[in-house]
């Protein structure tokens, strides 16, 4: 099957939604990637009917939804709170952002841990994280709709972030609905290669943010204007039989130009595959 394309919302944060939308279908992206962040589509404000406002602007530009991911920062919510109350709240937002994944039509719902912050214990940090994927992936398995963990940089977090840290969430949580996703940004600024993800994870890796980076910053760059060899990616995620999404996932860098991005991104997508 061949490589498909994403745009990833969040890049136009600065507009309403359905500018992403427009520039992902001008363009001729195979799919969006809806950022779960206010003003577009925040889940308390889907599920107050927001959610039909995204369903019809994905039947209107033919771009079915790849993945939805819920604002995961850790303000105001996380899934690694020590406070139990603050713990609780975060469960309740979560399974309603799978709530609204499902509602809006995503194939995937996509969540990180966030930082934990400083003076805490790991051990105990990671035990509360699996506690609450288990309660999640329950719901999500209830509901029918598939979580994703995304890997984060070294600089965004401490819990999940190399192929052994997602392989180890796996194993713990153990769940058919409980899967996960590679960001590139990860295994360069970890320095661990590509393949482990593969090897260690196999089928399970179901999404990619295939974006570019520098080893000393998690800025997501379009591919070339960082420091990945994009030609090499490419031909081993052939070679692997890869046949996800590649979402397109900026950040700052391309905030006030976000369809220049868009268009020279897809442009650099399609070079890539048709010559590796």
């Amino acid at each position: 099957m061949a490589l498909k394309t994403a745009l990833f919302t969040a890049g136009f944060s600065k507009y309403p939604i359905e500018r992403a939308f427009k520039a992902a279908h001008k363009f001729g992206y195979d799919a969006i990637e809806i950022g779960g962040f206010r003003p577009h589509a925040y889940a308390p404000d889907l599920a107050k009917g927001g959610a039909a406002k995204i369903r019809q602007l994905s039947a209107d530009y033919g771009l079915p939804i790849v993945s939805y991911a819920p604002e995961n920062t850790g303000s105001p919510y996380s899934l690694i709170f020590e406070d139990k109350a603050m713990n609780a709240e975060s469960l309740d937002y979560f399974k309603l952002t799978l709530d609204m994944a499902k509602e809006i039509g995503s194939k995937y719902c996509m969540l990180a841990c966030n930082h934990p912050g400083s003076g805490r214990n790991k051990e105990d940090v990671k035990k509360l994280f699996i506690e609450n994927m288990c309660i999640l992936s329950e719901h999500a398995q209830n509901i029918g709709q598939t979580i994703i963990l995304e890997n984060v940089t070294p600089y965004e977090g401490t819990i999940i972030c190399s192929a052994d840290d997602l392989r180890w969430a796996m194993d713990q949580v153990n769940n058919p609905y409980f899967q996960c996703m590679l960001d590139l940004a990860c295994p360069l600024t970890l320095g661990e290669p590509i393949s482990e993800y593969f090897e260690k994870l196999g089928d399970a890796v179901k999404h990619i943010h295939f974006i570019d980076c520098c080893k000393d910053s998690e800025d997501h760059l379009i591919p070339g204007d960082g420091e990945m060899d994009f030609p090499r990616i490419v031909s081993y995620l052939k070679e692997v039989g890869y046949d996800g999404y590649l979402s397109l996932e900026l950040f700052s860098r391309y905030a006030n130009e976000p369809d220049f991005a868009a268009k020279r991104g897809i442009e650099v997508y399609r070079d890539l595959l048709a010559n590796n």
